[in-house]
C-alpha cells in the first residue's frame, strides 16, 4: 500500500522543548521529578518519561521536598503555580513559549481593565491556565450561544487557544466583532497547528483513507481527525500501529498519514511501515515474515553496519589500485560492528526515544550482544596483524580509544571549565565521533595497510571520508528530533535541516568529481568507473528521502547502509575472480 506522509507530522517546537527540559533535568540530578499533570498529550511519550523517573503529580499525594516540579507545555494558572512553589520544591517551567506569550497578553489586558474572551475548549489544560491570567475578568466560549451571554460593557480583547481550528476561530471572532465592534482580536493560533490543519485537504487528494496518529486526550489531534472526516475520506484515529487492522483497508491502494504535535516520529515510522505491508496480493521477498525477522536482527545487531564499513574500505583499496586483503576487510567490519553495538548499549536514551523496539531488542539480548561485541574485537586484532604491524597497531589504538570513550564517566577538567559536563553537551560531538570513527576504520586502516602511491592513498581516504560524513549527515537528519529532546546538538540541528540536505548534495558532488577527475587524469584505473553505479544509487535515495521525508527506522537504516555496502561488492567479486 502506498503511504502519503504529512510533512508536518511529529513533535512541534513546544513539545520538543518540554521533553528536552525534563530529560535534561532527569539526567543532571538524581532528585525526584514530577510534572503537573501529563507533560504532553501522548501516553507513549509520558510512559517513556516515567521509565526515566519522571512521575505525574495530580495533588493526591505529598511531594518530597527538594523535588523538581515541571510545569507542563500547556501551562498552568498563576494561583496553581504559587501553591506548588510554596511546597519547597524547585520549579521548572516547560510552558510552550507560544502559550506563555498568550498568557502575557491576557495578563496585560486584564491589568488594563479589559474583558478577556478566550475561544477554546474550557476543559483543556491550556485554556484553564489562560483563564487564570484573566483574574476573574475572563470568559471562555466554545459555541455561538455562549457569545450572546457575555456582558457587553467595557473594552474587550479576544484570544484563542493556540491549537484551535483556524476556521472556527475566525468564525467566532466575526461573531464577537458583531457584538463588540471595538474588540481587539489577537491572532494567538500556533503556526505549527495551523500548518498541520491546512495540510489535511492536500493529503486527502488521491488517497482512499486518512490516518491520524496521536493521543486520544490531545485536542490538536482531535481537530486533525475532525478535518479528516470533513474531507469525506475514511478517517482513522489511532495512538500506535497496534490499532491498525488489515481487514479495515481491504481494497485500498493508498492512504495519507498525519500526526498530532505530541506524537513522536518513532510511532509515525512504525505506523507507516505497517501500512506499507497491507493489501499486497503477492508479497515481494522482502515482505516475507521470516526474511523480515532475519533482516531485522541483521540490521539491529549492527551486522549490516559492519559489512557496510568493510565494503566501503574495499572500495577505497580498489581505488588505490592495491590488492584487497580479506583479513583487513573482515577486521574492519568486526571493529565497526563492535563499536556501534557498544555505543548503542551506552546511548540507550537515544535508542529508546527513536525506536523503543530497538532498545527492547538490545536490552533483551544485551548479554549476548556484549559477548558478541567483545569477541568481535578480540577477533579483529589478530586479523589485522595478518596484514602487517601498521594496521595491527592502528586497530589496537582504535579499540583502546573506543573503550576509553565508552567507559568515560566524566569530562576532562578543561572541558568542564568551558561548561561541557558531558560529551553530549559538546555541539556536534556525536556526529564528529561517528564520522571520524568510520574514516579511521574504513579509510585509514585499509588504505595504509597496502603499499600504494601517495596521491592514490589520499584520493581513496578522501573517498571514504566523503561517504562517512554523508552517512553521518543523513542519520543526523533522521535523529534531529531525538537529539533536541536529549539536549544534544547535532550537525543537522546546528546548521538546519535545509542546509544539511544541501550538504548531502555537495558531498555527492565531491564524490562524483573525485571519480571523474581521477579517471580523466589517469590517477585511478578505468575499471574504477563501476563505482558510478554506487554513486547513482546514493543520489537516488538522497533525492527520494528528501522528497518523501526521512525518519529513523529499519527501512532507512537498510537503504543507507546497503548503499555503502554496494560500493565494495563489485570490486570484491572482481578480486576473487
Amino acid at each position: 500500500m502506498k503511504v502519503k506522509l504529512a510533512k508536518t507530522a511529529g513533535f512541534c517546537m513546544g513539545v520538543k522543548r518540554a521533553v528536552e527540559l525534563v530529560l535534561k533535568k532527569a539526567g543532571e540530578s538524581p532528585i525526584p521529578i514530577f510534572t503537573l499533570g501529563p507533560l504532553i498529550h501522548n501516553p507513549q511519550t509520558v510512559e517513556f518519561l516515567k521509565e526515566q523517573g519522571v512521575d505525574i503529580y495530580d495533588g493526591s499525594f505529598e511531594i518530597p521536598q527538594e523535588s523538581t516540579v515541571v510545569i507542563r507545555s500547556h501551562g498552568v494558572p498563576p494561583d496553581e503555580r504559587q501553591i506548588v512553589s510554596e511546597l519547597g520544591v524547585k520549579l521548572c517551567d516547560a510552558t510552550c513559549p507560544k502559550v506563555a506569550r498568550v498568557q502575557g497578553l491576557i495578563k496585560k489586558a486584564s491589568n488594563d481593565g479589559e474583558l478577556v474572551i478566550i475561544i477554546g475548549n474550557p476543559e483543556h489544560a491550556e485554556v484553564r491556565g489562560l483563564l487564570g491570567y484573566a483574574k476573574g475578568r475572563g470568559f471562555v466560549v466554545s459555541d455561538e450561544v455562549e457569545i450572546e451571554n457575555i456582558p457587553s460593557n467595557g473594552e474587550v480583547s479576544v484570544f484563542g487557544q493556540t491549537t484551535i481550528n483556524r476556521k472556527k476561530y475566525e468564525l467566532f471572532t466575526d461573531l464577537i466583532k458583531t457584538k463588540f465592534p471595538q474588540a481587539k482580536i489577537f491572532d494567538t493560533l500556533c503556526d505549527s497547528t495551523s500548518n498541520r490543519q491546512a495540510e489535511i485537504p492536500e493529503l486527502a487528494e488521491d488517497v482512499d483513507a486518512i490516518i491520524v496518529i496521536g493521543g486520544k486526550n490531545s485536542g490538536n489531534t482531535k481537530r486533525l481527525y475532525e478535518l479528516g472526516v470533513e474531507t469525506g475520506k475514511t478517517t482513522f484515529w489511532i495512538e500506535t500501529e497496534t490499532e491498525l487492522h488489515k481487514e479495515d483497508f481491504v481494497g485500498m491502494i493508498s492512504v495519507a498519514v498525519t500526526a498530532g504535535a505530541s506524537t513522536p516520529h518513532w510511532i509515525v515510522s512504525r505506523v507507516v511501515e505497517k501500512l506499507e505491508g497491507f493489501n499486497e496480493k503477492h508479497r515481494p521477498p522482502w515482505e516475507w515474515p521470516k526474511l523480515k525477522a532475519f533482516g531485522y536482527v541483521v540490521i539491529q545487531s549492527n551486522v549490516l553496519t559492519g559489512l557496510s564499513a568493510a565494503l566501503l574500505g574495499v572500495s577505497a583499496v580498489f581505488l588505490a589500485a592495491a590488492k584487497i586483503s580479506p583479513s583487513i576487510v573482515l577486521a574492519t567490519g568486526l571493529f565497526v560492528m563492535s563499536m556501534h553495538t557498544l555505543y548503542n548499549l551506552v546511548d540507550w536514551q537515544g535508542l529508546a526515544l527513536v525506536d523503543p523496539s530497538k532498545i527492547r531488542f538490545f536490552w533483551g539480548n544485551r548479554r549476548l550482544l556484549s559477548f558478541f561485541s567483545a569477541f568481535s574485537l578480540l577477533l579483529a586484532i589478530p586479523l589485522a596483524m595478518l596484514s602487517g604491524y601498521l594496521p595491527f597497531i592502528m586497530l589496537c589504538l582504535g579499540c583502546v580509544s573506543a573503550l576509553v570513550f565508552v567507559s568515560l564517566k566524566g569530562m576532562p577538567r578543561f572541558l568542564k571549565n568551558k561548561g561541557f559536563g558531558t560529551w553530549r553537551s559538546i555541539p556536534g560531538a556525536k556526529d564528529v565521533l561517528h564520522a571520524s570513527g568510520w574514516i579511521y576504520a574504513a579509510g585509514l586502516i585499509p588504505v595504509l595497510s597496502v603499499s600504494t602511491r601517495f596521491w592514490l592513498s589520499a584520493l581513496a581516504i578522501l573517498w571514504v571520508a566523503v561517504f562517512s560524513i554523508l552517512r553521518t549527515i543523513l542519520f543526523s537528519i533522521t535523529d534531529m528530533e531525538t537529539d533536541r529532546v536529549l539536549g544534544r546538538e547535532s550537525v543537522a540541528s546546528i546548521i538546519g535541516e535545509k542546509r544539511a540536505w544541501l550538504l548531502t548534495y555537495f558531498l555527492m558532488g565531491i564524490a562524483c568529481a573525485l571519480l571523474i577527475l581521477g579517471l580523466c587524469l589517469g590517477i585511478i584505473k578505468t575499471v574504477c568507473a563501476i563505482e558510478f553505479i554506487f554513486l547513482l544509487y546514493m543520489i537516488i535515495i538522497i533525492i527520494r528521502f528528501r522528497r518523501i521525508g526521512i525518519y529513523r527506522g529499519t527501512w532507512v537504516e537498510f537503504a543507507i547502509d546497503a548503499g555503502l555496502l554496494s560500493s565494495g561488492i563489485l570490486p570484491l567479486l572482481m578480486s576473487l575472480v
